[in-house]
């Protein structure tokens, strides 16, 4: 498991992000499947757990999620989809900095790391 710094050096490349958003891909369906109430509900339940154990989120985290956010929308023009994405990354980043394995949030990391939009 990583630490936030470390995801923060490798959204930071400029490319981490690109391959996964910079496709010719209907992005409101890809939100509209992340609706549907699998995805919603394990999403939803690992966010719980983690506030449940770390309700805080440090400078690292924020930076994540700033950083994922903007590129995600100089890309996408999407504040949407930049939302989502910046969601999960907060979510991953405060999960790996705090030490704490949830299947789920091990899920979104490794779809990304694939270039994949998780769904």
């Amino acid at each position: 498991m990583i630490a936030a710094s470390e995801i923060l050096s490798i959204i930071g490349d400029g490319t981490f992000i690109e391959r996964v958003f910079r496709k010719d891909v209907d992005w409101d369906t890809e939100l509209d499947a992340r609706d549907e109430a699998e995805f919603a509900e394990a999403w939803s339940s690992s966010y719980d757990k983690l506030e449940a154990m770390h309700p805080s989120e440090d400078a690292v985290v924020r930076e994540v999620r700033e950083m994922v956010f903007k590129q995600t929308f100089r890309i996408t023009r999407s504040p949407e989809l930049a939302g989502y994405a910046s969601d999960d990354f907060g979510l991953i980043a405060k999960a790996f900095e705090n030490k704490i394995e949830i299947e789920f949030i091990n899920k979104l990391w490794d779809s990304y790391t694939k270039g994949r939009f998780p769904r």
